[in-house]
Parts: C-alpha cells; structure tokens; sequence
C-alpha cells in the first residue's frame, strides 16, 4: 500500500491533457494535501480493475489553479482502444441546463427578455397550458413565468420521474423524437398539462428545453448556433456540441449501458435541457467564468450581479413535490442546485452550486473555498455513488 500510496502521490505532477492549461501545480500551493488527493488515484483505479467503472476522468482546480487532472480505464467497449485521456469526449447530458441558462442571463442582460415574462409571451401555445387535477383540467391562476422554467417551478416535469396522472400523460407523447425540431418538441410540451400551479412546486422538468426555445426565438438562432457564436466559441469551449465529429470519433467514451445519445449523429433536436457533448477540460472553462463572477480571459458574458443571482437560492419556502432530487441541504438558483448550510449527506460548503448528468459527469463550485471539480464518468447506474465520494475525497484533502 505505502508503495501505491507513493506512486499516486508522484502521478499527481503529471499533466497528460494539452487542453486546458499547460502544467498542473503542486496541490500543497494551494491549500491541499497530495496525499489525500492522491487517494482519488487509489480508490478510482481500483473501481476501474474491479469493473465497477471502465474509466473515469477528475480535474480539480483551487484559487485559479489546476492542481489535479486525471483520467483512468479506457474508454469503454466499443470505443477507441488505449487508455483514456482527460480531453476525452463525454454525454454530459444536464449539463447542458447551465450552459442554457447562461444564454437566458445573457439576453436578459441585453434587454431582450425579462424574469417576470411569461413564457407565452415568446411561445404563445403555452397561453393555452392547463393544470391537471384529479384528471380535470384548469386554467392555471398565474401564467409560467421565464423565472418559473429557471428554478424548474413551472408545472413542467419529467414523464419518466415518478408516477402521477401528468407523468402519464407524458408517457403518451413521444418528446425524444429524433426526427422532430426544438419548435416541435416545445410545442408537444405546451400541450401536456402541467403537475403544479406554476410557482407552486419545484419539480425537475423539461423547463430547461423550453428555455432554449426561447432563446432561438428571441435571439433569430438556432439553439447550436446561438451557443457556438455567444457562449462556447468566445470561451474557447471547442469541444463542447451537439454532436461530435466524425474525425474526434477516437476521443468519444462508450457508455457500459444502453440507449444514450450517439455522439456522432447531427441531432435536428437541440436539447438545451441535455442535448450536449463535452469534455472535462471544456467544463473547467466554463465553471471558471462562473466562479470569476462571468469573466474568462477577458471575455465577459454576464455581470458579476447576473452571476450572483443566478448561484443564490430562488426557491426561499418552495420545497420539491412529487420527486426531490434536491434533499433539504440544497435549494436551487437559475440553473444550479445551491447548497444551503455546511452540513450535509457529503461534505460540502454553504453557497456552493453543483449539478450532474444522467450518464455520471458531475461538477460543482464552491466559492467559499475557491474550487472547481469536474468529474466525468458514463454509466448511469453509478452517478449516485461517486458524487459523495468525490466530494468527500476533495474536502477531506483541504488544509488549509
């Protein structure tokens, strides 16, 4: 063990990525133990040897500085062979919801939209949206708000979270049509009804998916061309679409489960709830400008207010209805679950932000202690595991 314990402890002043930056600093610069972190390399490898993982990439990131960025395993089955790399290509799935709620700060910032608009002020079908009650149908009391789809307190919900009447009425509608528009499948939605009086309830949702509807409309862009020319092409997030090319096809990493996105098919859909390839390098940008107040290298998107609001809780007495992803330690802001004390299942801070996707990557900011992670996996049954456990494995390596 002493020898393994060594070995990870060297591996960690080992940058083997050309993406993000070009050398890592010694973690003990910033406040956190090698030792500890080197742990990660430990218990990952033997998740990886065991096959409870076929490969896993951690990047972590204090006071602006890389100081830990490793990849494990292979890609999967299927994938390209050798070992994978920290640049690699993965599903990030609802990582997409923050990168969409960028866009939505952005117009709001540029006047084109405020949070008090009603949805249907863009997309007029949801004028018609009713609430279901007991099988009866009612025109809500308040009209969903751009604020409601940005905190998930629309009545909008997920058909495939929980079991209620509007959940099965979702069931009904097939809302992943791969030959459908974005204009399509928002259309289906404003037709279903909704579970909540809006403002009534937080329920994760499809609210993310209607937010990129509107900035198609608002903006005159197609949701990929909107974050090419406003988001991702301004921070340098090159790896970071719809779709992936057919010569990166090497770099994608093969889930060890079935039915996820095929990468390399040119989605007519763009899913601003889930719809986007990424990789650990590319989120660490994005993650920066967040926790830079919304400045990367000089490019500012969004106000340090902007940011501010949108990483503070939004929820204040709304609780989670029918489905809690939350758990009482987290309220929610505009695209980010916000953690609401220091105690908690996982360690964590008070004002930290965070969220994840279906197929494992996971990432989170603490401003408190100035940090970044980035975890990216791509089997959906393990998400719930390693999220405490990376977690746990970083706090318990700050000290000082």
């Amino acid at each position: 063990m002493k020898i393994r314990i060594y070995v990870a402890f060297l591996a960690l002043f080992t940058f083997t990525s050309p993406g993000f930056a070009t050398d890592i600093t010694p973690p003990d610069a910033v406040g956190l133990s090698p030792e500890k972190l080197g742990l990660m390399d430990i218990n990952l490898q033997e998740d990886v040897d065991n096959g409870t993982i076929s490969g896993a990439t951690v990047a972590v990131m204090r006071h602006g500085k890389l100081v830990y960025q490793k990849a494990f395993g292979t890609r999967g089955r299927g994938a390209a062979p050798g070992p994978l790399k920290t640049d690699d290509i993965f599903r990030i799935y609802s990582m997409s919801k923050p990168i969409t709620t960028v866009g939505i700060m952005m117009l709001m910032e540029q006047g084109r939209i405020q949070l008090t608009d009603p949805v249907s002020k863009f997309l007029p079908a949801f004028a018609e949206t009713k609430v279901m009650e007991l099988g009866d149908l009612y025109a809500p009391d308040n009209p969903i708000t751009i604020s409601d789809l940005l905190r998930h307190t629309s009545g909008i919900v997920y058909g495939f979270f929980g079991d209620t009447e509007v959940r099965a009425e979702y069931q009904k509608v097939d809302l992943y049509d791969a030959g459908q528009t974005t204009a399509e499948m928002v259309g289906k939605l404003a037709a279903l009804p909704l579970e909540h009086q809006p403002g009534d309830a937080w329920e994760y949702s499809h609210s993310t998916d209607v937010l990129g509807r509107v900035i198609e409309v608002v903006s005159g862009k197609k949701l990929d061309q909107f974050f090419k020319s406003e988001i991702l092409g301004p921070l340098g997030m090159n790896d970071t679409a719809f779709y992936v090319d057919e010569e990166e096809k090497a770099r994608i990493v093969e889930p060890q489960f079935k039915g996820l996105l095929d990468p390399l098919n040119v989605p007519i859909l763009h899913s601003g709830g889930g719809g986007l390839m990424s990789t650990a390098d590319d989120y660490l940008i994005f993650s920066s400008m967040m926790l830079n107040g919304g400045i990367y290298e000089g490019k500012r998107l969004l106000k340090e207010e902007t940011v501010a609001q949108m990483t503070q809780d939004q929820l204040g007495d709304v609780r989670p209805g029918n489905y809690d992803l939350l758990t009482d330690e987290n309220g929610f802001g505009f695209g980010f679950a916000v953690r609401l004390s220091d105690e908690g299942f996982a360690a964590g801070s008070k004002g930290s932000y965070w969220w994840g996707g279906y197929a494992g990557t996971y990432f989170w900011i603490d401003p408190a202690e100035e940090l970044i992670i980035v975890f990216m996996i791509q089997q959906p049954d393990q998400r719930s595991l390693y999220r405490p456990k990376i977690r746990n494995w970083v706090y318990n390596a700050i000290v000082n």
